[in-house]
């Protein structure tokens, strides 16, 4: 499948892209002395983001396994949340990564560390009245740092993505990941 032929990509799709294992595993190796406690995943699908914390509480919601994160009501504390969320919701422009952060945003806090697999329209593709950059600038944290990622990261699927850090102080300010299995 490519993103940039839109005959190819009329019809179905995949409604969860899992995170690369090795994705996952360079997210922990650069968090992993952070000593988090608890930690969020909103959208944790098999788990993968988290697998690699161990001594920690985590918060996991999955909607196919019946808890669905945006209709939790609850303050949760969590110093840390890492989320690869839906990146569409289907209806709008209104990125389900946006949907996301604000209800993490509104349930723990704007200060928790935040690590945020997202497409890259999330960040760059705004006009000078939009609302999600006003949000930037004004509402959700500052950006710690940013993993730019290969097009094709995820099995199947060809689409400009990054991971986004929030609150996140003791490291660089731009990484270009690194695949273990690649040349």
């Amino acid at each position: 499948m490519s993103v940039y032929n839109n005959a190819e990509n009329k019809g179905e799709k995949r409604s969860d892209t899992p995170t690369p294992i090795w994705v996952c595993d360079y997210i922990y190796n650069l968090i992993k002395n952070n000593n988090y406690k608890n930690i969020l995943d909103p959208c944790c699908g098999d788990e993968r983001l988290t697998k690699n914390f161990k001594n920690v509480n985590i918060f996991n919601y999955e909607i196919k396994k019946g808890k669905d994160f945006l209709k939790e009501e609850n303050k949760i504390d969590c110093d840390l949340c890492i989320m690869n969320p839906p990146f569409n919701i289907g209806k709008g422009r209104q990125l389900a990564v946006e949907v996301f952060l604000d209800k993490v945003i509104e349930l723990c806090g704007n200060d928790i560390a935040i690590i945020m697999i997202c497409p890259m329209g999330f960040r760059l593709n705004q006009r000078i009245k939009s609302k999600r950059l006003n949000k930037h600038k004004y509402i959700y944290p500052q950006i710690s740092s940013i993993i730019s990622l290969p097009v094709d990261t995820f099995q199947d699927t060809l689409y400009h993505s990054e991971i986004v850090i929030y609150n996140i102080n003791n490291i660089k300010p731009h990484y270009f990941i690194e695949c273990p299995e690649c040349p």
